[in-house]
């Protein structure tokens, strides 16, 4: 090969090596330019929420800002990410991180429609949730490994938050909450809501165990596992029912099972008087309240299967009947070890549970002249 030739070969490349480094240079220059002008921003924002800023050269002597900050007791981190694709572009990344309580395991993410595209993964594993909010079911794109769990997670006020905190996608895995956008924020405003909305999903889960706790409390009993639940989210209120010991349950039945509550009462009874009352699905407007037998009621609203059909008719007597209609349970069940009422969401509301209760304690009832050992 001539000498020419490879002393431009060697020019070329060392020609586009200088090209590549004035590349980087102007982009990183661009980047600390952005910095600057965002960096009284973050102050502002932190003031508007109470935290604490900092800012100072990163570990690569790049300029870094974070806010830490304790908001509704949740603590809260922002900073930023750099993700340099190409020796021209420089890419910032606000970020959102903190520790969330959330004793069901849900896992939930939610972003605007417009973001569905430049962040979406493969990596996060849910369905879609239309969450009953015309407003955020048209703007946004709710995931969620539970959609009952999911609809009680995002309140008014928290959805009213996220609308605020558009530009952020929020997730929730387990115990991690992270709200992030491409870009550095440049609006204190906007960083003060999307702390804020990243505050109140990571304390919803606070809510749920303050609601179970109370619960129990109203009910007479002790809450158990809330502050170890399951991977899939199970919590038990144990509750002593006129001297029988029952559970009031509240998770998934089965790992793929919807989250939902269930009142167990056990019972000891011949295996001959099994049976269930599944909920038929509603079709069309609602009907009238039942009349006063309530057989007519009970036999429109469920299907029921029994191994002695003559035994439950017995116990399912016309006030009971009325009961189950007016509830609407998602299904009872009865075996040799339990009856079990099941709501086909979460329930949490004392009345609807004591009514449970009742319910489910009348059918595992000895009767005077039952089969009960």
């Amino acid at each position: 090969m001539e000498p020419l030739f490879v002393l431009m070969i060697i020019s070329g490349i060392a020609g586009l090596a200088r090209c590549i480094a004035q590349a980087s240079q102007e982009a990183r220059r661009a980047a600390e330019a952005r910095w600057r002008m965002a960096r009284p921003v973050w102050q502002r924002a932190a003031a508007l929420v109470g935290g604490q800023f900092k800012s100072g050269p990163g570990q690569w002597g790049d300029p870094r800002m974070q806010i830490s900050v304790v908001f509704d007791n949740v603590a809260l981190l922002v900073d930023h990410d750099i993700a340099q694709g190409d020796a021209a572009v420089v890419r910032y990344h606000t970020r959102i991180t903190g520790t969330a309580r959330n004793p069901s395991g849900l896992r939930l993410r939610v972003n605007e429609q417009r973001l569905r595209s430049s962040r979406s993964d493969g990596s996060f594993r849910a369905r879609q949730v239309d969450v009953g909010d015309p407003a955020q079911d048209g703007a946004f794109v709710v995931k969620a490994s539970n959609p009952t769990l999911a609809r009680w997670w995002l309140t008014p006020p928290l959805r009213e938050a996220l609308r605020a905190a558009a530009d952020y996608q929020l997730t929730l895995e387990s115990h991690r909450l992270t709200a992030i956008r491409a870009g550095l924020e440049d609006d204190a405003e906007k960083l003060a809501s999307a702390i804020r909305a990243a505050a109140l999903v990571a304390g919803r889960g606070r809510a749920l165990t303050r609601e179970l706790r109370a619960l129990a409390q109203e009910l007479g009993g002790r809450l158990l596992s809330a502050g170890a639940a399951s991977s899939e989210g199970e919590m038990t209120i144990e509750v002593e029912h006129r001297g029988r010991l029952l559970t009031v349950e509240l998770g998934r039945r089965g790992k793929k099972g919807p989250f939902c509550t269930r009142v167990r009462v056990p019972r000891a009874a011949s295996p001959s008087e099994r049976f269930a009352l599944r909920c038929r699905p509603r079709r069309g407007p609602a009907r009238k309240a039942p009349g006063p037998s309530g057989d007519d009621a009970l036999a429109r609203a469920y299907a029921i299967q029994a191994d002695a059909p003559d035994r439950v008719a017995q116990r399912l007597g016309d006030e009971l009947r009325r009961e189950i209609a007016a509830l609407r349970p998602a299904a009872i069940l009865g075996d040799e070890a339990a009856v079990t009422l099941v709501f086909g969401q979460l329930e949490t509301g004392r009345d609807r549970i004591e009514r449970a209760i009742a319910i489910a304690s009348a059918l595992a009832a000895p009767a005077p002249h039952g089969p009960y050992r």
